[in-house]
């Protein structure tokens, strides 16, 4: 068994003056791991979304290495109103620092745990009493909320998969004829566009959810869907997961079919996003905006595409639908 020790290091400061910090030490268990994938894995987590978000950021991280055995993990974020360090020794949590830099003074707040030892304190520059503290219902939920993050912090784990997050791999698969990876920037499209397409056709995950339309484009969105994406943003490309979801022969052909079509329509556009996009807002508007039998004149106003757009996706439809009862 390899025993080689293994180190990444990343650190950067972003335009906004944000600044991000990891250093893993750790031993590597398996010669084969593919480490250009795990840099590149760290390195798209580096440049994603803003890092304000701790528990967020050991998670990933976490989840990124969870290959390697670790040993040490120190990660850093500061910006102008904040600044947190978390280190840990064997996977156990021995020191965190946060400090408020609230430019008022006022509220500042500062904790540091070390040495099993915890040290908060609670700044209200703007009052001058003590014993009648004004403040004490917003310390009181300020502390409570502060020590829910340690424990939360302490207890950080990597990403597992949970039922709705396997059968979301398995149908996309058999959607896009393709393994899914959750760091590329247009997964959530994809996923968003793949499921309320398929909400026509009776496919959803087991947990309930609804679209909304997000934005004056009135684009088919799902909390769910995205809040689901971004937890499995680490994983990256996934090829095989432990226990998969074996979905039904019926719902597997149905997402079989609807993908295969849908590939096929969007197969040379020049922008595939966005005739993806164009096709789910045609198809949610006629289910759920508009009545069954509305024209295509009233779908293009409600769109905002054109009606050459909505007569294809409408087109689109039947096709499949033809397919589906061709199948039975």
């Amino acid at each position: 068994m390899s025993t080689e020790r293994i180190n990444f290091n990343r650190d950067i400061t972003y335009e906004n003056e944000e600044k991000f910090a990891l250093r893993f030490e750790g031993i590597e268990p398996n010669p084969n791991i593919d480490k250009e994938k795990i840099n590149k894995l760290l390195d798209n987590f580096i440049n994603s979304k803003s890092h304000t978000n701790m528990l967020r950021n050991v998670t990933f991280i976490r989840t990124i290495l969870k290959e390697f055995e670790e040993k040490l993990l120190i990660v850093e974020h500061s910006d102008k109103t904040s600044q947190e360090i978390v280190k840990y020794d064997n996977g156990n949590l021995f020191f965190f620092n946060y400090q408020n830099k609230n430019n008022r003074r006022e509220n500042l707040t500062t904790a540091e745990f070390s040495n099993r030892k915890l040290n908060v304190s609670f700044s209200d520059y703007a009052k001058n009493s003590i014993i009648d503290y004004p403040n004490y219902d917003s310390v009181n939920q300020q502390f409570n909320k502060l020590m829910m993050h340690i424990h939360l912090l302490k207890n950080a784990k990597p990403v597992s998969l949970n039922r709705d997050s396997k059968a979301l791999i398995e149908i996309y698969k058999l959607f896009y004829s393709e393994n899914p990876n959750f760091s590329l920037s247009n997964i959530n499209i994809k996923v968003q566009a793949m499921m309320s397409i398929l909400a026509q056709f009776g496919i959803t995950l087991e947990n309930d959810y609804s679209f909304s339309l997000l934005g004056k484009n009135k684009v088919p969105n799902s909390l769910y869907l995205e809040q689901l994406v971004n937890q499995l943003f680490p994983l990256g490309e996934i090829t095989d997961i432990d226990n998969p979801i074996k979905l039904a022969d019926n719902p597997k052909k149905i997402i079989k079919i609807v993908g295969e079509c849908v590939r096929e329509a969007i197969y040379d556009k020049d922008n595939k996003d966005d005739a993806l996009i164009t096709i789910s807002k045609v198809i949610h508007a006629g289910r759920y905006n508009l009545s069954t039998n509305s024209n295509v004149e009233k779908l293009s106003a409600f769109t905002n595409q054109t009606q050459n757009e909505v007569e294809t996706s409408i087109r689109l439809v039947k096709r499949i639908k033809e397919k589906l009862n061709n199948d039975k």
